[in-house]
């Protein structure tokens, strides 16, 4: 189902095999940003046509902003920003003019390594994880500048990840105590709205929305993948919905985490990376009554660990990857 049209290396040469955390699409389509443990942000071009086999070719290094490897980037909705995340504790903004990003803002305040740095729909609020188990919320002023929001510290260990729904700003947080947590602005501050405990055994490393927003999927430590609903749907008070597991698949023929997962928001299918450097795909079953996710079967591989997978958001057909092996690869999905 998965067809290999590209392998680039992050750092521009075979023999540079650091590891990539990291690729994200910029919601036209046509740029991709990508990161790693050699401190760099590099954002790529998508030339040719995205339906035939199109290619990646890089644009921009930006290697003088962190001193520590870069653990995430994200394009503000936008386009006019990009963000990124990194283990020197600090979250850079970069704004695009002419092609070309500058840095123009530096968020500090984290004690340890800032995991995932994510905008909301509105790209009014700017959400940050770390490895010092806080969650912060950034909001954006009239200038364009990000000031602190709220600091909270729902997690009792590291936070992997921050991801915000796709219509709403609502927010999810990943963490290493094996829990969710979804935040909601009250009208003043920031709250934990519900907390999921014992959400995996172990790390929760990832979770995606679905393009509506009314069900989520996690990936773990445990090689699991996990379906949540929003119950609630129809109330006009959002800060009352609660979410519930109702689906769950353990990959068991691998001991290796998942570490990430992308919910192809035009045609539903699930993408996911692991530590044993495959990529699988899942879907859902139409049944909304019990859900069931089934596992389409392995169709992508890296030589190493697969940290990262993100579908294009213009073009539903075309996913990149991310690996320790020091490469990107693009993949054509082929129905």
């Amino acid at each position: 189902m998965l067809r290999q049209i590209g392998e680039y290396y992050h750092q521009g040469e075979k023999d540079d095999t650091s590891r990539v955390w990291m690729t994200c699409w910029h919601h036209g389509g046509r740029i991709l940003a990508s990161c790693g443990d050699d401190k760099a942000v590099r954002v790529w071009s998508l030339v040719g046509d995205p339906d035939s086999k199109p290619s990646l070719e890089c644009r921009t290094t930006i290697d003088d902003s962190h001193t520590r490897a870069v653990r995430s980037v994200a394009f503000s909705n936008d386009g006019k920003f990009l963000v990124s995340s990194s283990f020197d504790a600090s979250v850079i903004i970069y704004q695009q003019e002419e092609g070309e990003f500058t840095e123009i803002n530096k968020l500090e305040g984290h004690e340890s390594e800032v995991k995932s740095a994510v905008f909301s729909k509105s790209d009014e609020f700017l959400a940050t994880c770390s490895r010092d188990k806080s969650v912060w919320f950034w909001q954006q002023d009239e200038d364009e500048d990000f000031s602190v929001s709220s600091i909270l510290q729902p997690h009792t260990q590291d936070v992997k990840q921050v991801i915000w729904h796709p219509n709403e700003d609502l927010l999810v947080s990943c963490s290493y105590d094996s829990s969710i947590r979804f935040y909601r602005y009250d009208g003043e501050d920031w709250v934990t709205q519900q907390k999921i405990d014992g959400c995996h055994v172990g790390t929760v490393w990832s979770a995606s929305f679905d393009s509506e927003g009314n069900r989520l999927v996690t990936v773990g430590e445990d090689h699991v993948i996990q379906l949540f609903v929003r119950e609630n749907v129809e109330s006009k008070t959002a800060d009352q919905d609660t979410w519930k597991s109702v689906a769950r698949y353990e990959v068991e023929k691998t001991r290796w985490p998942l570490y990430s997962v992308a919910w192809n928001p035009t045609n539903g299918i699930i993408a996911t990376a692991g530590g044993d450097s495959k990529i699988r795909l899942f879907k859902i079953s139409s049944s909304t009554d019990s859900p069931i996710i089934e596992h389409l079967g392995v169709v992508g591989t890296h030589d190493l660990e697969v940290n990262h997978v993100a579908w294009n958001p213009k073009f539903p057909n075309l996913l990149s990857s991310a690996s320790d092996d020091g490469t990107i690869k693009l993949w054509d999905l082929q129905i």
